[in-house]
């Protein structure tokens, strides 16, 4: 049925994202997607953090697009009030294993917008 769905979806002009990037660091899993960094599902109890290598260095981040999701998170933008925290870049360089494909949409997404 996958398959079919696959061929389907295809013939219709779809492409498939690279889902293979199992480790993601936060930025991309919650940071991008505006997902505050004290949200209880960054807990370690339910996110599993690696500790090799245990961050992305921010300099690997689009900086542009960094500087846009921090102010965002601080202040809003774009209709949203922001949450009116410290957005940290060392919360946002942890590496973890991928909680979701979602990142995988919000990196393509910022790829497309390019």
């Amino acid at each position: 049925v996958r398959t079919q769905f696959r061929r389907i979806f295809t013939q219709m002009g779809f492409e498939e994202m690279p889902t293979n990037n199992y480790v993601e660091s936060s930025f991309w899993n919650f940071d991008a997607l505006f997902q505050p960094q004290q949200h209880p599902a960054r807990d370690a109890h339910d996110t599993f953090f690696l500790t090799k290598p245990a961050a992305t260095p921010a300099s690997n981040f689009p900086q542009d697009y960094l500087e846009r999701v921090k102010q965002t998170h601080q202040h809003g933008g774009y209709g949203s009030i922001g949450y009116g925290y410290d957005w940290k870049i060392v919360e946002a360089e942890k590496n973890l294993l991928r909680t979701h494909t979602t990142a995988v949409s919000s990196r393509m997404l910022y790829r497309l917008a390019q």
